[in-house]
């Protein structure tokens, strides 16, 4: 392509040619795009030269501005470009110094001939599809002060070059697939401000070297794979506000030189193999906001220190191994929001300062050995909407304050000692989503009131000493996903609008004292996953309508009072149906469906009527239930026969001639073999006898 643009002026010719240059190369890239029809593109263009402004081409394009009419700022983020940089015009763009892709569609690697943008200042390529190993070439961009290359698929190692970059403040490499360790070139930017390497599959340790970057405000390791201990001379980096080197591989103690990180405001070191106990220097971060040490291997107690933590709004600390009391002064500022001290060996009470902590969002203390009474340690929080208390030994009432926290979704007590009854005020918590209360020593009834909680997907209440009926309102919580009401002493029938729970995945009312039919409307819950009904007092048959239970994978009747056959229809359960049918009072074939196929005697033992090709199991051929049915079909027909023969006289003819009726019926309709004598087949005949006079 030749572009001629008419000029008598020297300076103006060369300025013309420059243009020309960069335009004709900004437009061979753009003819590489696959998609050719960007409408953010449509400037990019011939169409405008002409003698007036032929020197403002191409800087009058979009994304693009000059400086003497040569390109200095490309600024196509969010362009839709979908394409490569192999046509980029790397050696036509001499004067460029802002170089902004990001959030598009480039694929395929970095060329090396990055490395002729010498005057490049800014360089971002992030949020794209570039992958292969980043050029080394890079390191020639001695003026680079921002390198963005994260949220890509670049994958080798990290060039030392970027260590020489020595005018750097910002550099994003995370979320890429970047091997190898961290450059100890790194510890020459000291003008660095933003460091994040998160995100890939870096290993190895981190380079002592790092405690250089005295300019560092952020360090971003997190997700890699770093080992050995977090060094000493990260105490150094005393600009540093976030610090993130959560779920690496890093050992040894917390070193307690980090307690001088004095405008620190987030520390994230969790899922590690950390161990010791927790520095108490770690006090002296008086601007601390977040402290997450989860899931390590941090023994001994929690500093009191930690309770000078002014500033602090998240504790994260569990899945660890610590022992002792709370500190007694946590939340003394009125600040904090989330603390999870679950999953440890923590003793004693809550403190009292967490007891009028009404800044509290979110709390976890379950998986402790917290003790004491818990009507007294908690109070009203009107912003919190989780709290786990279970798994402790707590003992005590349910307070009715809880009916105050109007902001709860979620209340666990599970597993204590708690006793008493479930305050009604829990029914006036109209965001309450999940409620567990099992596994403790709660008596009375279930309030009506819970069946208000329109919210309401998971309700936990089994192991208790629950008393009464299921109150219908229950059958109001058309959101339920769980519901377990098992072992207590549940007593009626079940509300049929329990089959109005369309969306509930498990249910388990299993050992109490329900009677009464199960009800047909169970069959309506097609997403039921778990059906537990077992060890209780259900009577009459199991009802055919099950056979809508596609998505059962435990089914269990045991040990009620059910009768009849099971029906024919539950042959099309699905295959992999876990059932359990024993110690009920059923009768007949076991179905030859696939839900059936690989049931076993204890699953079934218990029903004395019941026949199948079960191993223990009575084969259905001499069943006593077949002969039943083979002599009341025998009745039929002497009936039907004999009635109209008979008359006023078959009373006299059934004495005289029933023998002889008996060898002729045997040899007619071939029942030879079957276990009807001359004996027991006098009383056919002369209750045939009777049936016909009655008639």
């Amino acid at each position: 392509m030749v572009l001629l643009f008419p000029s008598s002026h020297p300076k103006a010719k060369g300025v013309a040619s420059d243009s020309a240059s960069e335009a004709a190369g900004l437009l061979k890239w753009k003819a590489s795009f696959q998609n050719q029809n960007n409408n953010l593109l449509a400037s990019w263009n011939l169409q405008s030269i002409s003698g007036k402004n032929s020197s403002n081409l191409p800087c009058a394009w979009a994304g693009i501005s000059c400086i003497n009419g040569s390109v200095n700022r490309l600024n196509l983020s969010e362009y839709s470009i979908k394409g490569s940089l192999y046509d980029f015009p790397f050696s036509s763009l001499p004067n460029l110094e802002y170089l902004e892709l990001s959030l598009n569609q480039i694929f395929g690697s970095i060329p090396r001939e990055i490395g002729n943008l010498s005057k490049l200042i800014y360089l971002n390529f992030s949020v794209n599809e570039l992958s292969h190993e980043i050029p080394p070439e890079i390191g020639n961009l001695r003026n680079l002060t921002h390198l963005a290359l994260g949220r890509n698929q670049l994958s080798g190692p990290i060039p030392d070059g970027i260590g020489t970059l020595h005018n750097l403040i910002e550099l994003y490499l995370n979320n890429n697939t970047l091997i190898g360790p961290i450059p100890s070139t790194f510890g020459n930017l000291t003008k660095l401000v933003k460091l994040y390497l998160c995100q890939n599959h870096l290993y190895g340790p981190i380079p002592p070297a790092m405690g250089y970057l005295i300019s560092l405000q952020f360090l971003m390791l997190y997700q890699n794979n770093l080992i050995g201990a977090i060094p000493k001379s990260l105490g150094n980096l005393t600009n540093l506000t976030h610090l993130y080197l959560y779920e690496n591989q890093l050992s040894s103690p917390i070193p307690k030189d980090l307690g001088g990180l004095k405008f620190l405001t987030e520390m994230e070191i969790g899922g590690n193999q950390l161990n010791g106990s927790i520095p108490i220097s770690i006090g002296n971060l008086s601007n601390l906001n977040e402290l997450h040490l989860r899931e390590n291997q941090f023994s001994g107690t929690i500093p009191k220190e930690l309770g000078n933590l002014k500033k602090l709004v998240v504790l994260d600390l569990e899945q660890n191994q610590l022992s002792g009391p709370l500190p007694e002064l946590l939340c003394q500022n009125g600040t904090l929001q989330n603390i999870t001290v679950s999953e440890n060996k923590l003793t004693g009470p809550i403190p009292r300062s967490l007891k009028y902590c009404s800044s509290l969002i979110r709390a976890r203390f379950n998986g402790n050995h917290f003790h004491g009474n818990l009507s007294e340690m908690f109070g009203i929080y009107p912003f919190l909407y989780f709290i786990d208390l279970s798994n402790n030994e707590f003992h005590g009432e349910l307070s009715s304050s809880w009916g105050k926290c109007k902001s709860l979704t979620t209340l666990k007590v599970g597993k204590n000692n708690i006793t008493g009854g479930i305050p009604p005020e829990i029914g006036t918590l109209t965001q309450l989503q999940a409620l567990d209360l099992s596994s403790n020593y709660l008596s009375g009834k279930i309030p009506r009131g819970v069946g208000k909680l329109a919210s309401m997907l998971n309700l936990y209440l089994n192991d208790n000493q629950l008393t009464g009926s299921i109150p219908q309102e229950l059958g109001m919580l058309t959101k339920l996903l769980y519901l377990d009401l098992s072992t207590n002493s549940l007593n009626g029938s079940i509300p049929e609008h329990l089959g109005d729970f369309r969306y509930l995945f498990h249910m388990n009312l299993s050992s109490n004292i329900f009677t009464q039919k199960i009800p047909f409307q169970i069959g309506k819950l097609t997403q039921l996953s778990e059906l537990d009904l077992s060890r209780n007092f259900f009577t009459g048959e199991i009802p055919s309508e099950f056979q809508g239970l596609q998505n059962l994978g435990t089914f269990d009747l045991s040990h009620n009072n059910l009768s009849g056959v099971i029906p024919k229809a539950l042959v099309k359960l699905p295959g992999l149906l876990h059932i359990n049918i024993s110690f009920n009072n059923l009768e007949g074939p076991i179905p030859s469906g696939r839900a059936f196929m690989n049931l076993t005697i204890e699953e079934v033992q218990g029903n004395k009527g019941l026949c199948g090709n079960i191993t223990g199991l009575r084969a259905c051929g001499s069943s006593p239930l077949i002969e039943k049915h083979v002599k009341d079909k025998l009745k039929k027909l002497l009936v039907t026969i004999l009635c109209p023969l008979l008359g006023s006289f078959l009373l006299l003819y059934a004495f005289y001639g029933g023998l002889i009726l008996h060898d002729q019926w045997r040899k007619s309709s071939g029942t030879e073999d079957m276990d009807v004598n001359k004996g027991n087949f006098f009383p056919y005949v002369l209750m045939t006898a009777k049936h016909c006079i009655k008639k």
